[in-house]
């Protein structure tokens, strides 16, 4: 599968790996939850958030569609929120559905 990395802090042999480096990995580091996207692979059955630019961040509605669906794992769920609520996205699912409420609520 490929990794895309969304957040620092991310070392190998080399040093801290570059925010935006794409990796191949045979499977999801756990180690580095919230700190990157699967962007292909990693099996049947999953829903994933692709793309680089904004035409492919998804609205405040399609990612709260997402939090229901039982396919989206919640990483990809969160990395869909974290695309529209930046660094202050919560922790927490519940949270972060408040958040993307309030978001598209707004004007």
């Amino acid at each position: 599968m490929k990794i895309r990395i969304t957040r620092g802090g991310i070392f190998g042999k080399d040093g801290e790996i570059a925010v935006g480096t794409e990796l191949d990995v045979k499977e999801e580091p756990k180690g580095w939850v919230g700190r990157y996207e699967v962007i292909s692979g990693g099996g049947k059955g999953r829903d994933f958030v692709t793309g680089t630019g904004d035409g492919d961040t998804k609205t405040a509605a399609e990612v709260l569609e997402m939090a229901k669906d039982q396919n989206v794992q919640f990483m990809t769920f969160k990395a869909a929120a974290t695309k529209l609520l930046g660094d202050k996205t919560p922790a927490k699912k519940d949270e972060i559905i408040a958040a993307l409420e309030d978001l598209a609520t707004q004007p």
